[in-house]
């Protein structure tokens, strides 16, 4: 019991700290709001687009055999006004099964797009869990989509904690069954939007959970450092560098995220999602997530888990 009470005392703190952290760096708060939005006629990509094999990959998604489904599917555009400045009106594509029981609650999740994409690229997944019963969201994130200004990324939650804000309100969504998931840099996302925020219930983080730190210290951040390669070599430049080295990166993952690479890396944040049903999924060979640098975040997690009598929240599969 004295061992569980520490690991809760320890989320606790934590949790404190990193929502101290995103709150020093809003602007002047604004009233969360909603306004309507139209459908976006033509996503914008900042890289190349899917590839064919790539869009069957997300078709493929199970559907529900349900019958005329495209008939049947209810669309929402909004805007969330989440803070003052450019990137603080957050886009949001829902997709949900036409409800004759309006007074029905169901149940949500959210699905978060990688580096350079935006929501209408997670279509597919909102149409497959729509056609199970779920109501399904997706969301641009800054700098990408209908918010790009440029071609670059930042990670910050803040949006998904306001976004949560939201449909916790929704009279047709069960505050309590409220799900988000995400792939590489929406799988980030997915990640630290479930550590600062204990209402996202189940968390499927896909190609995103990796040790910042160990990448550092064991020389493996190449891969995912060229994922957002623009960032860095801008940092190289303002250091005076000719090559992008550890203390470019290490700069980088400061300013975009301070203490991704310290005291909220995933050796300390994963194990705070317990004891809510966390499944990480990743590629055996993945470089940008290598496997070798989850080994102590994955043993701390368990004994989080362990703690809670419910290991069986904790899954990671590697294929």
């Amino acid at each position: 019991m004295a061992e569980k009470e520490a690991i809760e005392e320890a989320q606790r703190k934590l949790r404190s700290e990193f929502l101290q952290v995103l709150r020093s760096r809003r602007p002047s708060q604004v009233p969360l709001t909603v306004e309507l939005a139209k459908p976006v006629a033509t996503p914008l990509f900042q890289d190349a687009p899917p590839s064919i094999k790539e869009i069957e990959i997300m078709e493929s998604c199970p559907k529900s055999d349900v019958e005329n489904l495209e008939d049947l599917l209810e669309e929402e555009n909004l805007y969330l006004n989440v803070e003052e400045g450019e990137q603080g009106r957050l886009p949001l594509l829902i997709l949900q099964l036409k409800e004759s029981d309006k007074q029905r609650k169901r149940p949500a999740v959210v699905f978060l797009h990688r580096s350079y994409s935006n929501k209408e690229s997670m279509r597919p997944l909102l149409k497959a869990y729509a056609s199970r019963g779920y109501i399904a969201i997706s969301v641009d994130s800054r700098y990408h989509g209908e918010r790009a200004t440029s071609a670059t990324t930042y990670l910050d939650v803040w949006d998904l904690i306001k976004l949560a804000d939201y449909l916790t309100h929704r009279e047709d969504i069960d505050p309590s069954r409220i799900g988000i998931s995400g792939e590489s840099f929406g799988g980030m996302h997915a990640w630290f939007a479930a550590v600062a925020d204990t209402r996202y219930a189940v968390v499927v983080p896909l190609i995103g959970v990796q040790g910042f730190r160990w990448a550092i210290d064991n020389d493996k951040w190449q891969a995912r450092v060229n994922s957002i390669k623009p960032l860095f070599e801008v940092a190289r430049d303002d250091l005076g560098k000719d090559v992008i080295d550890k203390e470019v990166v290490e700069k980088v993952w400061d300013r975009i995220a301070p203490g991704l690479a310290s005291q909220f890396d995933s050796p300390y944040s994963i194990p705070t999602i317990a004891p809510r049903p966390l499944l990480i999924l990743g590629g055996a060979e993945d470089r940008r997530c290598p496997v070798a640098g989850l080994e102590i975040p994955r043993s701390m997690a368990s004994q989080a888990y362990g703690e809670f009598q419910c290991l069986d929240n904790l899954k990671q599969e590697f294929s």
